[in-house]
Formats: structure tokens, C-alpha cells, sequence
């Protein structure tokens, strides 16, 4: 009895951390829909190293070498391309590091993270609108991408820096 009883414990877990990880989008696409500082949705589009930017039904001209976003943790970040180290260089208050993620918030409200690909990007939500981030749910997210990409394409390297971020 005590077998069949820790047998659907065990299942019933599995299901629920799968439920929760398969309301997880990933894809491929050649533009960033983020909201800006200002609450204003915005597209950003590669330009070779720099960003074509528009709002709904408006271009905000054709290149920007930056571009600024709401970050996960609500603070105004301005992100650019860095050619010589090949990533970003997000800055925020001051400070500016080069990593290949970028962290931010869709008009939605739901927290994203996105690394380029090629000319565009690849991208996953890591929680909807009002979830907290924690440590847990960056790994089921880097996980459930490591599972469900193929090996050498934009979303298991995702994956393998979502599990870096983590460790660290």
C-alpha cells in the first residue's frame, strides 16, 4: 500500500511541475516586443549591431544603438550590442555588465529572457505577469528547454546559460 501511495505522490508531482513548465513559450523570431521604461510597448529589430525600434503602427527611426527596457526586477535597463565580446552590455544605475541574456518585461507584463540568434532572437518566458523569479524556476524553465531543443541550437544554449545564471 505504502508503494502505490509514494507512486502517486511521485506522479502527482511530476504532473504539476509539468503543468507548470508547459505554460513555458519559447521561440525563434527577428523582433523583441518589450515595454519600455515608460510603459510604452515597443519592437526592437537587429540592425547589424545596432536596433530598429517602433511602437504600434509608428517607426521611431531606423537605427538606435540602444535601446531601454523595463527589467524583471522593474528597473529601467538600457540594453546595446557589444561587437567585440558578441553580447549585450545591459546598463542600470551607472553600471554596465556584457552578458548574452537579456532580461525584460512584455507588454504583458510577463518576464522574458532572450539571447540573439543570428538576426533576431530567441526568446522564453520565464514567468507570467505577477509570478516571482526564483532560482527554481529559472532551472525548471532552463530544463524544460534543455529537454525540448535540439543540442547546438539557439534554444539549448539558452538553456545552458539559464542554468549558468543559476549556478553562479
Amino acid at each position: 500500500m505504502r508503494v502505490l501511495q509514494r507512486t502517486i505522490m511521485v506522479l502527482s508531482a511530476s504532473v504539476l511541475t509539468s503543468a507548470a513548465v508547459a505554460s513555458t513559450m519559447a521561440f525563434e523570431d527577428n523582433k523583441l516586443n518589450f515595454k519600455s521604461c515608460e510603459g510604452a510597448n515597443i519592437t526592437a529589430r537587429w540592425r547589424g549591431s545596432a536596433f530598429s525600434l517602433a511602437e504600434p503602427g509608428k517607426s521611431l527611426g531606423d537605427e538606435h544603438a540602444s535601446f531601454k527596457h523595463l527589467g524583471w526586477d522593474g528597473a529601467c535597463k538600457t540594453a546595446s550590442w557589444n561587437s567585440d565580446g558578441a553580447k549585450f552590455s545591459i546598463a542600470a544605475d551607472g553600471a554596465s555588465k556584457l552578458t548574452d541574456l537579456v532580461h525584460y518585461v512584455a507588454p504583458d507584463g510577463s518576464k522574458w529572457v532572450g539571447i540573439r540568434a543570428g538576426d533576431g532572437f530567441f526568446v522564453t518566458r520565464v514567468a507570467v505577469a505577477g509570478e516571482e523569479i526564483s532560482n527554481e524556476r529559472v532551472t525548471k524553465v532552463a530544463d524544460w528547454l534543455a529537454r525540448t531543443s535540439k543540442e547546438f541550437t539557439p534554444g539549448a544554449e539558452l538553456a545552458a546559460h539559464l542554468k549558468a545564471t543559476v549556478q553562479n
